[in-house]
């Protein structure tokens, strides 16, 4: 129970606590009920206020309103007649700016032409046959016309033909001058505007053909320009057809062989000829004058000159044409303004062709190499050609034809000359007497040299012909060297059936000798042999082989002397000095001197008139007859000369060992005659 007492009064005391906080509760509510009624009250009395003002104010908002669009209409209606009212003054207005013209005031120009171009549009719309419509027609005309006329004034003033040199050093990137050759600046400007107006609003066509017409007539001359550039550079300032504009000998005869195996080429460059000339010991006879009426003339280096700057004209008309004419009259403007220039050029280009046909016909083969720096510069530039001219497909393809066609007669003249070395005549007349190196030798190696020379683009042209064009540089060169290799094996055998000619076989061994020795100096000329080692690997041991042979043919024509010295008779076996000799033994020893001094004589006398090319050859052979007789006939002279075999001794012995070696020294010595 004592525990009861304390815990009932603590419950009590919490129980009045909360009887004194739902007062408090109670009377926080009354308080908030009532603030609730009075809010209520404010608002209502605030909603009919409302009600009361929007009564009031609506009625003045409407008039308002309407106030406001009767004010906006007038305004229209002024602003209508105002307009109205300046296209009947547009005339008075602008006359005194068109009559001035559009130069200085192009922007200003313009601005009156699309106020007259505006009153058109009204006048045809609202009164037709009003005489305001026929005079600001006229004026419009006018203005037209005006703008046409500064469109070309300024156009032709400022479209100067630019420096050929200056155009070279741009193309061979030796200098960098982005903006040379274009127009200036604010002519550009002018002319952009004139232009877009034109098009526009103008609807005038008659601006792009005095665009076209002045451009193209500059693009014309500057590629001529170009041409002269070209000249004067391989000229030196002085016109020559040597070397631009090349030569080429005309051959009299109806034989196509026998009219190659006499002809000679003043196209080969001087150091070739004195190359060869070395080697072979051509005369300078072989290379005769050609006559005035002889020669067709072909322009390279202008050719190369016009070639190279042209696509640097081409980028500088790209530009002025973007810059100046709106984008739908661009590509149909480029391509009318390099007609006529790229006709040129084309014209120019079907020169080499035409040459190189006429090489053919005249069997003048050799000459065909004067054209070949203008197909390495095609070849070189066609890739920029054909960017350049991407968007433009029928000009596109001026510059690949052009190169086929040069590649097509160019391969056709190399079959040619390949026919004309293989069935060139074996006619008596047409050989050397003293078996020195054949004609057709030397312009035949000659012309191959050249070839090699030129392998990027000979080896190109006939690679192009092929079906297996994968990588036209190496089978290019494989192309080349199979061809080089196949003229010299068909020279080879020509010169074997000519040999035969020579009612001598020693002539024809020294013939042959003379030419294959030749052959084989050549191909060491201007890295010719490593080109034909590419398909022919052996040819050099081939042809060492060959000139072994002939070296050997040619003595076996001493085998004759030689075996006069040989003591076939068992009688003389045992000569000895002071010994006598029979008759008959005398007579047999004297017959042996004597053939041996009348044929020695004679070979020494008839091989004094041949020729041997080679100094360092005409030793070697003379080494090898020398070695041969020589030594043989000392040991025979000393032998029979204390021998009692006739009274007049010096009549048989006429010749010494030094004698002998030094009638061997005369061999192939005609100036010794």
């Amino acid at each position: 129970m004592e525990d009861v007492f304390p815990r009932k009064q603590e419950i009590e005391a919490k129980l009045f606590e909360e009887k004194q906080r739902s007062e408090l509760i109670r009377d926080s509510l009354s308080k908030a009920q009532q603030l609730t009624d009075n809010m209520v009250t404010i608002l209502s009395q605030f909603d009919d206020r409302l009600h009361t003002l929007e009564d009031t104010i609506l009625p003045v908002h409407r008039k308002t309103k309407d106030l406001q669009r009767l004010q906006d209409n007038i305004e229209k209606t002024t602003s209508a007649l105002d307009n109205v009212i300046g296209y009947h003054h547009v005339v008075h207005d602008v006359e005194s700016v068109l009559r001035q013209g559009p130069n200085r005031q192009v922007e200003k120009f313009l601005s009156c032409m699309e106020r007259l171009e505006q009153a058109i549009t009204f006048f045809s719309k609202n009164n037709p046959d009003s005489p305001e419509l026929n005079a600001v027609s006229s004026l419009f005309v006018s203005g037209k016309d005006s703008l046409e006329k500064e469109f070309k004034a300024q156009l032709s003033r400022q479209s100067k033909l630019p420096n050929a040199e200056k155009i070279m050093m741009l193309a061979n990137e030796e200098e960098n001058e982005a903006g040379y050759g274009h127009l200036p600046e604010k002519t550009v400007e002018d002319l952009s505007r004139i232009a877009h107006w034109l098009v526009g609003p103008g609807n005038s066509r008659g601006f792009l053909e005095i665009f076209v017409e002045i451009r193209s007539n500059n693009l014309v001359q500057s590629v001529q320009g170009l041409k002269e550039f070209g000249k004067n550079k391989a000229s030196g300032g002085v016109s020559r057809k040597q070397s631009n504009a090349m030569t080429t000998p005309r051959k009299a005869g109806n034989r196509r062989a026998s009219n190659f195996a006499r002809k000679t080429s003043t196209l080969l460059r001087k150091e070739s000829l004195q190359n060869i000339s070395s080697v072979g010991g051509m005369s300078k006879s072989t290379f005769s004058t050609i006559s005035e009426d002889d020669v067709m003339e072909i322009e390279v280096e202008p050719f190369i000159a016009m070639l190279t700057g042209y696509a640097q004209l081409l980028m500088i008309e790209q530009t002025t044409i973007q810059q100046v004419l709106p984008e739908k009259s661009r590509r149909k403007a480029f391509d009318s303004v390099i007609t006529a220039s790229m006709s040129f050029l084309e014209k120019s280009g079907n020169k080499f062709a035409q040459f190189a046909k006429q090489c053919m016909n005249k069997h003048d083969h050799p000459s065909i190499v004067n054209i070949f720096p203008a197909m390495k510069q095609l070849r070189k530039m066609l890739p920029l050609y054909e960017d350049i001219l991407r968007a433009s497909p029928s000009n596109k393809s001026v510059f690949r034809t052009m190169i086929s066609d040069l590649e097509l007669i160019g391969v056709k003249v190399l079959e040619d000359f390949t026919d004309c070395v293989k069935i060139d005549p074996e006619k008596e007349s047409n050989m050397p007497k003293d078996g020195i190196v054949h004609e057709l030798t030397r312009n035949t190696m000659l012309f191959m040299q050249q070839l090699a020379q030129n392998v990027e683009v000979v080896g190109g042209m006939l690679a192009s012909q092929q079906m297996e064009t994968s990588n036209m540089s190496s089978s290019g060169e494989i192309y080349l060297s199979k061809r080089i290799t196949d003229v010299i094996a068909g020279l080879k055998l020509n010169l074997e059936n000519k040999s035969r000619v020579y009612a001598d076989s020693s002539l024809a061994a020294i013939f042959l000798l003379n030419n294959y020795f030749f052959i084989l100096t050549a191909l060491h000329r201007h890295d010719l042999l490593v080109l034909v080692q590419v398909s022919a690997p052996n040819i050099e041991k081939i042809y060492n082989g060959f000139i072994n042979e002939q070296k050997q043919a040619y003595l076996s024509c001493w085998n004759k002397v030689h075996n006069y010295l040989n003591d076939d008779n068992k009688a003389l076996a045992n000569v000895h000095p002071g010994m006598k000799l029979k008759d008959k033994d005398k007579q047999a020893v004297k017959e042996k001197f004597k053939l041996f001094n009348n044929d020695f004589e004679d070979l020494v006398k008839t091989h004094q008139q041949w020729a041997m090319a080679n100094s360092d050859m005409k030793k070697e052979i003379r080494a090898l007859v020398k070695h041969k007789l020589v030594a043989p006939y000392t040991l025979f002279r000393d032998k029979y000369r204390m021998v009692q075999f006739t009274k007049n001794i010096e009549k048989y012995l006429k010749h010494t060992p030094e004698s002998v070696s030094e009638n061997i020294d005369r061999l192939f010595d005609q100036c010794s005659t």
